[in-house]
């Protein structure tokens, strides 16, 4: 795979994947001045209806991140929207951005307090969407930078207490369905703004099939990337009996060329034989979930008064974990739709720290340069045997040690097949937090 162009701010980058897969952006808007590598790379997805992923490099999924890009990037976000939505200049973004272009594993940025500043009060009473799995820490990130507002996320998870509000479909994904499970009664209706957010919008369709079952005239997109082409942009004009403001980082243009198919790679199966590592489990009590899942990720909607507790609940639980940081590079890793508070957790563990997540997305995996999935694990959803997840861009001989976090606690033959996994990349000890309503 190469990168034929420097790392501009604006104008043509071409990747060439195993002479297989050809992708051309050009790259028109740039608001922020972020150079585009370090937000995203590209790869080739398992994927019929879509050839290509963007791999961001900022949400805590695919890459291992400094798990301060998170809140960097949503703080960013929320500034723009802002700023564009109430037509201010009273939110500049430069040093979040150079923060955010500067960050390395060895940062250690003990005034990202600061520089975030207090929460912004909004002039609407807006509801921010999240879409899953990528987006839920994204748009936590970015909802919680606010007062006067409320953040719910949309879910692939099998909750069978409650009933879903919405069902919408995410055309191109490898997994279509989205339901959303809102607390109350009428949860959409009190809203006069509802903005969705994603880290990339390549034709708005499944952000135009959410927004057709809402209600309210009055909507936002909010998302890293913009590819959406004339057509794609002709499709949002004639929505008319709606208002839709789409704000992102970058816009610009792709085009995609599959010349012959992806030769499918390899997945590293850990030997039956591989031998354990030590560890741990730390179980943390919840006071009110739904089926298992904790309501602080937002799955059930949370408002802005909620983010008190929430960080206080994350200070304490990070208090505990920190105690047990052993020296080395350490990986705290996320599950599935479960990002936005392990990320946070994470931050406060110290130095050194890596942070990504698991994810249901298959993508081809090559070990070559720029290429965003580097190689891939292959396990099954340590809660629904019936999905498969995957794991990315594990380095040999890299990692001391790995926090694994998981919304429910993991049965005792999940947490021996993910030791042996790690015990195979010769992680020394794994930690296993979870909570437990």
């Amino acid at each position: 795979m190469e990168n034929l162009t420097k790392d501009y701010y604006k104008g043509p980058i071409h990747y060439n994947i195993d002479n297989s897969l050809q992708i051309s952006l050009n790259i028109k808007e740039n608001k922020c001045r972020i150079p585009a590598s370090s937000l995203f790379t590209m790869s080739a997805r398992e994927n019929k209806k879509r050839d290509f992923l963007f791999v961001s490099k900022v949400i805590g999924k695919h890459i291992p991140m400094h798990p301060d890009a998170l809140k960097i990037i949503g703080g960013i976000l929320a500034r723009v929207w802002i700023n564009e939505r109430e037509l201010s200049q009273n939110y500049s973004t430069t040093e979040l951005v150079n923060t955010l272009i500067t960050l390395n594993a060895s940062s250690n940025i003990n005034n990202l307090h600061n520089i975030l500043g207090s929460p912004i009060k909004l002039k609407n009473k807006t509801l921010f969407i999240g879409f899953a799995e990528t987006a839920t820490g994204l748009a936590q990130s970015i909802f919680q930078n606010f007062t006067n507002a409320t953040y719910i996320h949309t879910t692939r998870e099998k909750i069978t207490s409650i009933k879903p509000a919405l069902f919408f479909k995410e055309e191109h994904s490898h997994a279509v369905e989205h339901l959303l499970f809102p607390y109350e009664k009428n949860f959409f209706n009190k809203f006069d703004d509802i903005v969705l957010i994603d880290d990339e919008l390549t034709t708005g369709k499944s952000a135009l099939n959410l927004i057709r079952c809402l209600p309210g005239k009055c909507f936002g997109i909010l998302s890293i990337l913009d590819w959406r082409n004339a057509d794609n942009l002709k499709m949002f004009k004639d929505e008319t009996s709606i208002d839709v403001k789409v704000c992102s980082l970058l816009k610009g243009d792709i085009k995609c060329t599959k010349s012959k198919d992806i030769i499918s790679d390899n997945i590293i199966i850990a030997p039956l034989s591989t031998s354990s590592i030590p560890c741990k489990e730390f179980v943390f009590p919840i006071e009110d979930s739904i089926d298992g899942y904790n309501k602080s990720t937002g799955r059930f909607g949370i408002d802005s008064q909620d983010n008190v507790r929430i960080e206080k609940s994350i200070n304490s639980i990070s208090k505990t974990l920190k105690k047990e940081r052993t020296s080395g590079n350490c990986l705290c890793l996320g599950t599935g739709e479960f990002i936005y508070l392990p990320c946070s957790i994470s931050s406060k563990l110290g130095t050194n720290i890596y942070f990504q997540s698991t994810t249901r997305s298959p993508v081809h995996s090559r070990d070559i340069q720029f290429y965003g999935n580097r190689n891939k694990v292959s396990f099954q959803n340590p809660e629904d045997d019936t999905i498969t997840n995957y794991l990315y861009n594990i380095p040999d001989n890299f990692y001391n040690q790995v926090y694994l976090f998981s919304e429910k606690p993991l049965l005792k033959e999940k947490k021996e097949e993910l030791n042996k996994i790690f015990s195979y990349f010769h992680v020394k000890s794994i930690i296993f937090v979870c909570w437990k309503g």
